[in-house]
């Protein structure tokens, strides 16, 4: 079962196209970790290269879950990453940036990151991760123009860039509501998880495919541990 879930997730991912930007919505009762790891599988398995964007020790934190559970994190260990904020580094960290003030200075330096896995890997598209991103966009719930300023500068001319597909991790229960709806709003697809009798399901709520809305899948989610962990880093 768990294999099948995950030639599903990897089909439906093959989907995605270049200058998509794919909200994962989450709440802190699911194993959104689990599903991290997918995704790093996905990139590994696929040859496709990835970057993954680490706002405030975010993905110390899904690396910490994973290892706890028993599940290799070689796969995080060695991804190339951009920390924002925080204080503890996970992955190959090729450029940091303090938590942002400037937002004209974390922009210069997000592209920047975006140039620099540009030059390791050519021109082939690659994946962006950002896992923490709940975090930020509550530390801005309150300030609309610098909201604006960081959907303005870093954010819509993501969308439609031929160079990268964006996955966004985010806590839809944190107070963060209007940061949440401008980031529904620009996305492509939105996915959202829950676990409903000891099972995790992932439902599409939003889509350019009109045709993909309300579809679901479930799985056990021990079921998909057990398997990851055997899966290791490979």
């Amino acid at each position: 079962m768990s294999r099948k879930f995950e030639r599903v997730i990897f089909e439906y991912t093959d989907r995605i196209k270049p200058g998509e930007v794919v909200l994962l919505e989450y709440t802190s009762q699911e194993p959104v970790h689990l599903l991290l790891q997918m995704v790093l599988r996905y990139a590994e398995l696929r040859g496709i290269p990835l970057i993954t964007v680490d706002v405030l020790d975010g993905l110390h934190v899904m690396r910490s879950k994973l290892r706890l559970a028993g599940i290799d994190t070689e796969l995080i260990d060695r991804a190339p990453v951009m920390k924002v904020g925080g204080e503890v580094n996970a992955g190959d960290v090729i450029l940091k940036v303090d938590e942002i003030v400037e937002l004209s200075i974390f922009r210069n330096r997000f592209m920047d990151a975006l140039r620099k896995i540009r030059e390791r890997i050519g021109n082939r598209p690659f994946i962006r991760i950002v896992v923490g991103a709940t975090e930020l966009l509550q530390r801005m719930e309150r300030d609309a123009m610098k909201r604006e300023a960081f959907f303005a500068g870093v954010i819509r001319p993501l969308v439609g860039n031929p160079s990268t597909r964006g996955l966004v991790f985010l806590n839809r229960k944190r107070p963060m509501h209007i940061g949440l709806k401008e980031a529904e709003e620009l996305a492509t697809r939105v996915l959202r998880t829950r676990m409903e009798q000891d099972r995790l399901f992932i439902k599409i709520v939003k889509s350019i495919h009109l045709e993909e809305y309300g579809a679901e899948i479930g799985i056990d989610p021990c079921s998909l541990r057990d398997y990851l962990i055997t899966a290791g880093g490979e």
